[in-house]
Protein backbone atom coordinates (compact mmCIF):
# COMPACT_ATOMS: atom_id res chain seq x y z
CA UNK A 1 0.00 0.00 0.00
CA UNK A 2 2.76 2.19 0.47
CA UNK A 3 4.96 1.31 -2.43
CA UNK A 4 3.98 3.71 -4.71
CA UNK A 5 5.97 6.45 -2.32
CA UNK A 6 8.91 4.52 -4.07
CA UNK A 7 9.89 5.00 -7.63
CA UNK A 8 13.57 2.99 -7.42
CA UNK A 9 12.89 -0.32 -8.64
CA UNK A 10 15.78 -1.64 -5.92
CA UNK A 11 14.01 0.23 -3.06
CA UNK A 12 10.79 -1.31 -3.85
CA UNK A 13 11.91 -4.74 -4.54
CA UNK A 14 14.11 -4.76 -1.07
CA UNK A 15 10.79 -3.37 0.85
CA UNK A 16 9.03 -6.29 -0.65
CA UNK A 17 11.78 -9.25 0.68
CA UNK A 18 12.51 -7.63 4.22
CA UNK A 19 10.91 -3.62 4.60
CA UNK A 20 12.41 -3.15 8.15
CA UNK A 21 16.03 -3.56 6.65
CA UNK A 22 14.82 -0.96 3.88
CA UNK A 23 16.37 2.36 3.85
CA UNK A 24 12.87 4.20 4.56
CA UNK A 25 11.83 6.09 7.45
CA UNK A 26 10.97 4.27 10.33
CA UNK A 27 7.61 5.33 10.91
CA UNK A 28 6.84 3.51 7.61
CA UNK A 29 9.08 0.57 8.94
CA UNK A 30 6.15 0.32 11.47
CA UNK A 31 2.93 0.53 8.82
CA UNK A 32 4.85 -2.13 6.99
CA UNK A 33 5.26 -4.43 9.71
CA UNK A 34 1.51 -3.62 11.15
CA UNK A 35 0.22 -4.50 7.26
CA UNK A 36 2.56 -7.49 7.19
CA UNK A 37 1.16 -8.82 10.67
CA UNK A 38 -2.62 -7.96 9.94
CA UNK A 39 -2.52 -10.34 6.33
CA UNK A 40 -0.37 -13.14 7.44
CA UNK A 41 -1.56 -13.74 11.42
CA UNK A 42 -3.90 -10.96 12.81
CA UNK A 43 -5.16 -13.68 14.90
CA UNK A 44 -2.19 -13.10 16.91
CA UNK A 45 -1.96 -8.61 16.86
CA UNK A 46 -2.42 -7.31 20.52
CA UNK A 47 -1.91 -3.83 21.89
CA UNK A 48 1.28 -3.64 21.47
CA UNK A 49 0.91 -3.87 17.58
CA UNK A 50 -1.11 -0.64 17.77
CA UNK A 51 1.09 0.83 20.41
CA UNK A 52 4.05 0.81 18.00
CA UNK A 53 2.27 3.20 15.37
CA UNK A 54 1.45 5.50 18.14
CA UNK A 55 5.07 5.66 19.37
CA UNK A 56 6.20 6.10 15.48
CA UNK A 57 4.36 9.43 15.05
CA UNK A 58 0.94 8.12 13.79
CA UNK A 59 -2.48 9.59 15.18
CA UNK A 60 -5.23 7.57 16.72
CA UNK A 61 -7.34 8.51 13.45
CA UNK A 62 -4.28 7.04 11.52
CA UNK A 63 -3.90 4.27 13.23
CA UNK A 64 -7.99 3.42 12.51
CA UNK A 65 -7.11 4.41 8.88
CA UNK A 66 -4.13 2.39 8.35
CA UNK A 67 -6.55 -1.06 9.81
CA UNK A 68 -9.63 0.01 7.78
CA UNK A 69 -7.47 0.52 4.40
CA UNK A 70 -5.88 -3.18 5.57
CA UNK A 71 -9.10 -4.58 5.55
CA UNK A 72 -10.40 -2.63 2.10
CA UNK A 73 -7.40 -4.02 0.45
CA UNK A 74 -8.01 -7.59 1.51
CA UNK A 75 -11.37 -7.66 0.31
CA UNK A 76 -10.39 -6.19 -2.80
CA UNK A 77 -7.06 -8.57 -3.33
CA UNK A 78 -8.39 -11.53 -2.99
CA UNK A 79 -11.29 -11.13 -5.30
CA UNK A 80 -8.76 -9.89 -7.67
CA UNK A 81 -6.59 -12.80 -6.64
CA UNK A 82 -9.78 -15.48 -7.38
CA UNK A 83 -11.57 -14.20 -10.11
CA UNK A 84 -8.28 -14.75 -12.07
CA UNK A 85 -7.92 -11.01 -12.21
CA UNK A 86 -4.19 -9.64 -14.08
CA UNK A 87 -2.47 -7.38 -12.69
CA UNK A 88 -2.43 -4.18 -14.24
CA UNK A 89 0.89 -2.39 -15.99
CA UNK A 90 3.92 -3.02 -14.04
CA UNK A 91 2.12 -3.34 -10.49
CA UNK A 92 4.54 -4.12 -7.94
CA UNK A 93 3.45 -7.60 -5.84
CA UNK A 94 4.20 -8.68 -2.86
CA UNK A 95 2.71 -9.63 0.55
CA UNK A 96 2.19 -5.92 1.64
CA UNK A 97 -0.15 -5.93 -1.77
CA UNK A 98 -0.92 -9.07 -2.83
CA UNK A 99 0.95 -12.25 -3.64
CA UNK A 100 1.17 -13.46 -7.91
CA UNK A 101 0.76 -17.03 -9.34
CA UNK A 102 4.06 -16.52 -11.26
CA UNK A 103 5.98 -15.68 -8.18
CA UNK A 104 4.84 -17.69 -5.55
CA UNK A 105 2.75 -20.68 -7.11
CA UNK A 106 5.33 -22.67 -5.44
CA UNK A 107 4.57 -21.12 -1.84
CA UNK A 108 4.03 -24.42 0.69
CA UNK A 109 2.91 -21.84 3.18
CA UNK A 110 -0.45 -19.54 2.85
CA UNK A 111 -1.16 -16.15 4.65
CA UNK A 112 -2.89 -17.75 7.11
CA UNK A 113 -2.46 -20.73 9.43
CA UNK A 114 -2.45 -23.83 7.50
CA UNK A 115 -4.99 -25.75 10.07
CA UNK A 116 -8.30 -23.95 12.11
CA UNK A 117 -6.70 -23.00 15.49
CA UNK A 118 -8.81 -22.46 18.81
CA UNK A 119 -10.26 -19.11 19.21
CA UNK A 120 -7.36 -17.00 20.72
CA UNK A 121 -8.03 -14.15 22.98
CA UNK A 122 -5.26 -11.10 22.54
CA UNK A 123 -3.78 -9.47 25.97
CA UNK A 124 -6.58 -6.61 27.00
CA UNK A 125 -5.47 -3.17 27.09
CA UNK A 126 -8.72 -1.28 25.81
CA UNK A 127 -9.12 2.60 25.15
CA UNK A 128 -12.72 1.98 25.51
CA UNK A 129 -15.34 -0.82 26.38
CA UNK A 130 -14.99 -1.85 22.68
CA UNK A 131 -11.67 -2.27 21.17
CA UNK A 132 -8.22 -0.55 21.47
CA UNK A 133 -9.03 2.37 19.59
CA UNK A 134 -10.65 5.43 20.80
CA UNK A 135 -13.80 6.31 19.52
CA UNK A 136 -15.37 9.51 18.11
CA UNK A 137 -19.76 8.53 18.23
CA UNK A 138 -20.65 12.15 17.80
CA UNK A 139 -20.08 12.83 13.88
CA UNK A 140 -22.53 12.89 11.72
CA UNK A 141 -21.49 10.44 9.55
CA UNK A 142 -21.37 7.77 12.56
CA UNK A 143 -24.70 8.87 13.23
CA UNK A 144 -26.28 7.96 10.28
CA UNK A 145 -24.12 4.27 9.89
CA UNK A 146 -25.36 3.74 13.58
CA UNK A 147 -29.30 4.97 12.44
CA UNK A 148 -28.66 2.24 9.76
CA UNK A 149 -27.36 -0.63 11.78
CA UNK A 150 -30.26 0.06 14.38
CA UNK A 151 -32.91 -0.41 11.84
CA UNK A 152 -31.99 -3.47 10.18
CA UNK A 153 -30.09 -5.15 13.20
CA UNK A 154 -31.21 -3.56 16.27
CA UNK A 155 -28.18 -2.34 17.48
CA UNK A 156 -24.40 -0.65 16.19
CA UNK A 157 -22.21 -3.39 16.25
CA UNK A 158 -19.01 -3.30 18.07
CA UNK A 159 -16.73 -3.41 14.66
CA UNK A 160 -18.77 0.11 13.39
CA UNK A 161 -18.14 1.80 16.76
CA UNK A 162 -14.17 0.49 16.44
CA UNK A 163 -13.98 2.06 12.74
CA UNK A 164 -15.69 6.16 13.86
CA UNK A 165 -13.09 7.96 13.58
CA UNK A 166 -12.61 7.05 9.98
CA UNK A 167 -15.92 8.20 8.94
CA UNK A 168 -15.02 7.77 5.11
CA UNK A 169 -15.03 3.44 5.52
CA UNK A 170 -18.73 3.25 6.89
CA UNK A 171 -20.27 2.96 3.02
CA UNK A 172 -18.04 0.02 2.54
CA UNK A 173 -18.34 -1.42 6.08
CA UNK A 174 -22.23 -1.29 5.85
CA UNK A 175 -21.98 -3.05 2.38
CA UNK A 176 -20.25 -5.63 3.21
CA UNK A 177 -22.46 -5.95 6.54
CA UNK A 178 -25.23 -6.36 3.60
CA UNK A 179 -23.74 -8.60 1.60
CA UNK A 180 -22.94 -11.36 4.19
CA UNK A 181 -26.22 -11.74 5.40
CA UNK A 182 -27.16 -13.93 2.94
CA UNK A 183 -26.28 -15.73 -0.19
CA UNK A 184 -26.40 -13.10 -3.38
CA UNK A 185 -27.06 -15.66 -5.87
CA UNK A 186 -29.78 -18.40 -6.44
CA UNK A 187 -27.64 -21.06 -7.24
CA UNK A 188 -25.91 -21.05 -4.01
CA UNK A 189 -28.29 -21.79 -0.70
CA UNK A 190 -28.08 -20.49 2.27
CA UNK A 191 -26.85 -23.95 4.18
CA UNK A 192 -23.85 -23.17 1.82
CA UNK A 193 -23.32 -19.81 2.54
CA UNK A 194 -23.92 -20.39 6.23
CA UNK A 195 -21.06 -23.12 6.15
CA UNK A 196 -18.90 -20.77 4.31
CA UNK A 197 -19.44 -17.85 6.73
CA UNK A 198 -18.47 -21.15 9.53
CA UNK A 199 -15.33 -22.00 8.56
CA UNK A 200 -13.60 -18.63 7.39
CA UNK A 201 -14.09 -17.50 10.79
CA UNK A 202 -12.48 -20.26 12.26
CA UNK A 203 -9.69 -19.90 9.69
CA UNK A 204 -9.09 -16.91 10.88
CA UNK A 205 -9.89 -17.35 14.54
CA UNK A 206 -12.28 -13.96 14.62
CA UNK A 207 -13.05 -14.23 18.21
CA UNK A 208 -15.71 -10.92 17.29
CA UNK A 209 -17.32 -12.57 14.31
CA UNK A 210 -17.71 -16.17 15.21
CA UNK A 211 -20.85 -15.55 17.36
CA UNK A 212 -22.55 -14.43 14.65
CA UNK A 213 -21.28 -17.23 11.68
CA UNK A 214 -22.57 -19.52 14.92
CA UNK A 215 -25.66 -18.76 15.16
CA UNK A 216 -26.14 -18.22 11.42
CA UNK A 217 -24.95 -22.15 11.03
CA UNK A 218 -27.27 -23.23 13.18
CA UNK A 219 -30.35 -21.67 12.14
CA UNK A 220 -29.76 -23.28 8.84
CA UNK A 221 -27.73 -26.35 9.54
CA UNK A 222 -29.02 -27.07 13.56
CA UNK A 223 -26.91 -27.73 16.41
CA UNK A 224 -23.59 -29.33 16.67
CA UNK A 225 -22.79 -28.06 12.54
CA UNK A 226 -20.13 -26.14 14.13
CA UNK A 227 -17.48 -28.73 15.36
CA UNK A 228 -18.29 -30.99 12.58
CA UNK A 229 -17.36 -28.16 10.28
CA UNK A 230 -14.13 -27.13 12.76
CA UNK A 231 -13.32 -30.92 12.43
CA UNK A 232 -13.04 -31.53 9.08
CA UNK A 233 -16.19 -33.41 8.70
CA UNK A 234 -19.31 -33.16 6.26
CA UNK A 235 -22.37 -31.23 7.75
CA UNK A 236 -24.81 -32.48 4.97
CA UNK A 237 -24.24 -36.31 4.02
CA UNK A 238 -23.91 -36.89 0.38
CA UNK A 239 -23.67 -33.66 -0.44
CA UNK A 240 -20.70 -33.36 -3.01
CA UNK A 241 -21.62 -29.39 -3.59
CA UNK A 242 -20.71 -29.03 0.15
CA UNK A 243 -16.79 -29.98 -0.38
CA UNK A 244 -16.67 -28.46 -3.28
CA UNK A 245 -17.69 -25.19 -1.81
CA UNK A 246 -15.94 -25.42 1.54
CA UNK A 247 -12.63 -26.55 -0.18
CA UNK A 248 -12.73 -23.34 -2.36
CA UNK A 249 -13.60 -21.50 0.46
CA UNK A 250 -10.26 -22.50 2.78
CA UNK A 251 -8.00 -22.00 -0.04
CA UNK A 252 -9.09 -18.70 -0.90
CA UNK A 253 -9.02 -17.10 2.93
CA UNK A 254 -5.88 -18.72 3.13
CA UNK A 255 -3.96 -18.70 -0.31
CA UNK A 256 -6.13 -16.94 -2.69
CA UNK A 257 -3.28 -16.53 -4.76
CA UNK A 258 -3.25 -20.28 -5.39
CA UNK A 259 -6.60 -20.41 -7.00
CA UNK A 260 -6.83 -21.26 -10.51
CA UNK A 261 -9.75 -22.08 -13.19
CA UNK A 262 -9.55 -25.65 -11.96
CA UNK A 263 -11.25 -24.16 -8.75
CA UNK A 264 -14.09 -22.86 -10.53
CA UNK A 265 -14.50 -25.78 -13.45
CA UNK A 266 -14.83 -27.86 -9.41
CA UNK A 267 -18.31 -25.70 -9.06
CA UNK A 268 -19.01 -26.76 -12.49
CA UNK A 269 -18.66 -30.68 -11.74
CA UNK A 270 -21.34 -30.42 -9.17
CA UNK A 271 -24.04 -28.33 -11.18
CA UNK A 272 -23.37 -25.21 -9.39
CA UNK A 273 -22.36 -22.57 -11.66
CA UNK A 274 -20.00 -19.39 -12.10
CA UNK A 275 -22.61 -17.16 -10.24
CA UNK A 276 -22.24 -19.57 -7.33
CA UNK A 277 -18.44 -19.63 -7.33
CA UNK A 278 -17.97 -15.44 -7.15
CA UNK A 279 -20.86 -15.69 -4.62
CA UNK A 280 -18.31 -17.95 -2.20
CA UNK A 281 -15.42 -15.98 -3.36
CA UNK A 282 -17.10 -12.56 -2.36
CA UNK A 283 -18.09 -14.02 0.69
CA UNK A 284 -15.04 -15.36 1.61
CA UNK A 285 -12.86 -12.17 0.75
CA UNK A 286 -15.36 -9.90 2.52
CA UNK A 287 -15.19 -12.26 6.10
CA UNK A 288 -11.52 -12.01 5.82
CA UNK A 289 -11.34 -8.70 5.47
CA UNK A 290 -13.91 -7.50 8.32
CA UNK A 291 -12.06 -10.35 10.92
CA UNK A 292 -8.69 -9.33 10.14
CA UNK A 293 -10.06 -5.84 10.77
CA UNK A 294 -11.79 -7.00 14.57
CA UNK A 295 -8.73 -8.89 15.14
CA UNK A 296 -6.21 -6.20 14.68
CA UNK A 297 -8.26 -3.78 16.52
CA UNK A 298 -9.32 -5.65 19.60
CA UNK A 299 -12.82 -5.24 18.83
CA UNK A 300 -14.70 -7.06 21.51
CA UNK A 301 -17.51 -9.96 20.56
CA UNK A 302 -20.97 -7.70 20.47
CA UNK A 303 -23.66 -8.69 23.12
CA UNK A 304 -25.57 -10.74 19.74
CA UNK A 305 -25.24 -11.62 16.22
CA UNK A 306 -25.47 -9.19 13.42
CA UNK A 307 -28.37 -10.91 11.82
CA UNK A 308 -31.21 -8.73 9.91
CA UNK A 309 -33.87 -8.44 12.57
Amino acid sequence: MLLPLYPDPAVRQQILEDAQSAPIPDIQKEMFRFAERFVRNSWEMGPDDLARLREAGLSEADVVSWATLGSTQSWFTMSADGGGIPLEGDAAVGPGVGLTRERYEATAEGLLAPAIGEPVTAPTAPRSEVAWVGMDLESEGYREAARWAEDRYGFVPNLLRAASLQPGYYRRHLLALELLERPQSEPLSGTHHAMVRALVSQITRCTYSQPTARALLARECGDGAWDRIAAGEAVTDGDAQERVVLDFAAKVARNAYKVTEKDAQGFRDVGLDDAAYVDVLNTTSIQVALDRMANALGVRPDGRPILPR
